[in-house]
């Protein structure tokens, strides 16, 4: 009879999936750099349209098993949390070029604290103190990043602050509906999402000076390379590595391991932007970090409502609620 693995063997298992889900979190911290660089030359709109235009052929690829068999209730959702999604990435995309990138990504973070607040108004769902604690010590991060310069914060910051809000109310909703897109092929959906952003985007666009089929002639050849290391491994290799990393590990894990995005978003903008850290908003994103990993490690022990353990169909469900639907960055 064979031994069962020992739990140094067990560790060493996780390490590459672990990596894997941290190069995600690597990609994210530097999408900022990357949308304040694409910027300067293409519309919000316009750039989201390519993006996710370069993302599509790969999620088409792994949804080829489960699209000829979409049902009516995907697509109304897909729909659904599609507009959702879109109204989070242009509201980042905007908000990223009248702030700094590492601004963009602490405050981003603060959804992950959000969302107990409104899961309690929401859903009635109470979480033990310490998660409302986090929330609220996040909240003064926050406050030192947008009050950094003063009494008069950068309207970046309150438009990503926005993103954030609208963020955690996606991903409330998107469990609150857990019994209905529990049993949903979430590469359908996601298909279906990533459809939503880039019809929506393209329509946006033409109300821009660049709208998308004409900055698709125009983009270098450059920010082509970034648009596609956006749209192909920021978005769809993020969420087949979030989706394998859920089903392996434990949607708790690869949240708190996402967790060091603002962190590799601190990095990205001093070393590619050039931007200076002060000593206020170190204090303030470092904060908000430790809030998102605390809140995350402490979310669902509360013992009057315990958790329910993610099996089956449910375990692709969790993967967008516990990574904060982030396959978008």
């Amino acid at each position: 009879m064979a031994l069962p693995d020992s739990p140094r063997e067990d560790r060493r298992a996780t390490v590459p999936l672990d990596l894997s889900v941290l190069l995600v979190a690597v990609i994210w911290g530097s999408s900022y750099v990357v949308m304040q660089d694409v910027g300067e030359s293409v519309s919000a709109a316009s750039f989201l349209a390519l993006r996710f235009m370069t993302a599509l052929p790969v999620i088409v690829l792994i949804a080829a098993r489960t699209l000829p068999h979409i049902s009516r209730s995907e697509v109304v959702s897909g729909a659904f949390f599609g507009s959702l999604l879109y109204g989070i990435l242009i509201l980042e995309t905007v908000g990223v070029k009248h702030t700094s990138a590492a601004n963009s990504g602490f405050l981003i973070t603060v959804s992950v604290v959000l969302i107990p607040v409104l899961e309690r108004v929401i859903s009635r769902r109470r979480q033990a103190a310490m998660v409302y604690a986090a929330t609220v010590t996040a909240l003064v991060g926050c406050g030192l990043l947008v009050l950094e310069g003063g009494l008069h914060p950068q309207s970046g910051d309150l438009i990503i602050l926005g993103a954030a809000l609208v963020r955690a109310t996606q991903i409330t909703l998107f469990g609150r509906q857990s019994g209905v897109t529990g049993k949903q092929s979430l590469s359908n959906l996601t298909l279906v999402e990533f459809l939503v952003v880039c019809l929506l985007a393209s329509i946006t666009s033409a109300f821009t000076s660049t709208p998308v089929w004409e900055a698709s002639g125009a983009v270098s050849g450059q920010n082509w390379l970034l648009i596609a290391y956006l749209g192909v491994l920021g978005t769809s290799y993020a969420f087949f590595v979030q989706l394998r990393a859920a089903r392996l590990s434990s949607s708790t894990r690869v949240g708190l391991i996402l967790a060091t995005e603002p962190l590799f978003a601190a990095v990205f903008a001093v070393l590619a932007a050039g931007e200076g850290i002060g000593l206020i908003q170190g204090i303030g994103g470092a904060l908000i970090v430790l809030a998102a990993i605390v809140g995350r490690h402490f979310e669902g022990r509360n013992k009057a409502e315990p958790v329910e353990q993610d099996t089956g169909a449910s375990a692709e469900q969790s993967t967008e609620v516990a990574t904060s639907g982030r396959y978008t960055s």
